[in-house]
């Protein structure tokens, strides 16, 4: 009886913790899964307030005329409405030649000025389509990778027909936008951001040396060896995968012996997939629910002890009746 009152009291203990921990984890999970939601539309809602800033600018007179002076106010005005995620703008002329960079100085902006920019995506995929561009990660003339958004610039004639005669662009500072991203999370969560573009490079991490190389890449992949198991490895890399491909998810990982929910959203802009969000929740289980599991932990050894001890009086008592019971007969 002691021993199967031992067994179903420890039995209970290792049930019970097993279930607060898996509904403290699963909490983990949904809130992971919330907040790459809730971040990822805000970033999305942030780049599609960039791109009709682009389209009005796109249709301003001041740019379909060339008013050069005019066209300056207007673009810089673009560039403070914007600031917090954007580090300038600019109009390319027909030709993808420069004519102007929002905030710039004199010495700047004639060191810059005509700078032949037509072999960039941003400038040739919309000439060719007429098109709002969302770029993957590129690496601009001063050495900074940022992200492009671009908008043609296109003048209507008396019939209809539309005349391509520049476009207008945003860009955007990778280490800016995971900042701002970073700030949108929940303290107490201790979750962490990640940001990937369609081609898998890597945007925003916590780990600032990661920034701007392929996620699937040599330096990527040993750094991630050294973290994780083969297995983890490969559970992480077909996370990835199936991310890239403008999916929604979430998976568990075990990184050093520490268990973390990585759910993961793409940012969608007017229907076309452009980047892919990651937020990495570790399982930190909650104070409280390290108060319950120990107290149950506690209270199990208590009555494993207290039935050993009863028993062992039992049994003594019994010794010593039948040793009583030996020397009357």
């Amino acid at each position: 009886v002691a021993t199967l009152l031992s067994i179903s009291s420890y039995q209970y203990y290792t049930s019970t913790s097993a279930r607060i921990a898996d509904i403290a984890s699963h909490e983990i999970r949904i809130n992971a899964q919330i907040q790459v939601h809730d971040i990822s539309q805000i970033l999305a809602n942030r780049v599609e307030s960039i791109t009709a800033l682009l389209q009005t600018l796109a249709d301003s007179p001041a740019i379909h005329n060339n008013e050069y002076k005019r066209a300056y106010t207007v673009i810089n005005s673009r560039q403070q409405y914007s600031d917090q995620v954007t580090d300038f703008y600019m109009w390319l002329d027909k030709n993808g030649k420069l004519n102007w960079v929002s905030d710039i100085n004199q010495t700047a902006y004639q060191k810059y000025k005509g700078t032949d920019l037509s072999y960039r995506p941003y400038f040739t995929i919309p000439r060719g389509t007429n098109t709002a561009y969302y770029s993957t990660l590129i690496e601009s003339n001063d050495k900074v990778p940022r992200l492009y958004i671009s908008y043609p610039v296109v003048n209507m004639t008396a019939k209809g027909s539309g005349i391509f005669t520049g476009i207008v662009a945003a860009s955007i500072n990778v280490d800016t936008l995971g900042n701002v991203l970073q700030r949108q999370l929940i303290p107490q969560f201790n979750s962490t951001i990640g940001l990937l573009d369609r081609n898998g490079i890597i945007l925003y991490s916590n780990t600032p040396s990661f920034i701007g190389k392929y996620v699937f890449g040599n330096d990527i992949q040993s750094a991630l060896s050294s973290l994780l198991t083969s297995k983890d490895r490969d559970s992480l890399n077909n996370l990835i995968r199936r991310s890239l491909l403008g999916g929604t998810g979430s998976s568990d990982i075990s990184a050093q012996g520490k268990m973390s929910t990585i759910s993961y959203e793409p940012v969608d802009i007017n229907g076309k997939y452009f980047l892919t969000l990651y937020v990495i929740a570790p399982h930190n289980l909650a104070s409280n629910v390290d108060v319950l599991i120990t107290q149950q932990k506690n209270f199990s050894i208590f009555i494993v002890i207290a039935i050993a001890a009863v028993a062992f009086g039992i049994a003594f008592l019994l010794f010593m009746w039948n040793k009583r019971l030996e020397i009357t007969v």
